[in-house]
């Protein structure tokens, strides 16, 4: 095998495997948390909470020694309109976008599918990675009240707020374990 070309294969196949969040990834050790260049905001336990390069928050949960959980959230700055995981835009990608790109509308937990604040409705859209270590992307999106959702338009109104990844058994430990699927689940690819 031509060396250059094995190293491209190499490089190419590391950096499909890098399901992260300002390098840190689900199952790391917490140890590792040392080591990230963010300013923190709070701290409570195995709780820590970031201030992103773009002004955003970045909250992580480690539990046993090991990371378990990592969120993004916009807090709608102009400057933060790309996440941490992914190739959508806070505030511009809709959940329609969402599902075409996976082709599904993944799952739902029960107790957070919809969630209702005085001046929004809150969905979590969540799709398993086929990966070793099988993360759980959360796509979260809100739609202002004032927008009259309703089925014809909701996919196209609501808009991307936070991005999740998480370890499956803590998601289920924290929000239970019936879920709703989308007929047309599948588990997605990185």
């Amino acid at each position: 095998m031509n060396p250059l070309f094995a190293l491209l294969l190499f490089a190419f196949l590391s950096q499909k495997e890098q399901i992260s969040m300002a390098g840190i990834k689900i199952n790391d050790p917490s140890i590792v948390l040392k080591n990230l260049k963010l300013e923190p905001k709070a701290t409570s336990g195995d709780f820590h909470k970031y201030k992103t390069n773009n002004g955003n928050d970045l909250s992580i949960t480690s539990e046993n020694g090991k990371i378990v959980y990592i969120e993004n959230d916009w807090l709608h700055g102009a400057r933060g309109l790309i996440p941490l995981y992914s190739d959508f835009e806070f505030g511009k990608t809709s959940l329609d976008d969402i599902r075409n790109k996976f082709g599904t509308n993944g799952f739902s937990y029960n107790k957070t599918a919809l969630v209702s604040t005085e001046t929004d409705v809150i969905m979590f859209n969540c799709f398993e990675f086929d990966s070793p270590n099988k993360e759980i992307l959360v796509m979260v999106t809100k739609i202002p009240l004032e927008a009259k959702a309703n089925l014809e338009n909701i996919g196209r109104i609501a808009k991307l707020d936070a991005v999740i990844l998480a370890k499956k058994e803590y998601l289920d430990k924290i929000w239970g374990t019936k879920k709703v699927y989308d007929p047309n689940y599948k588990k997605i690819k990185n």
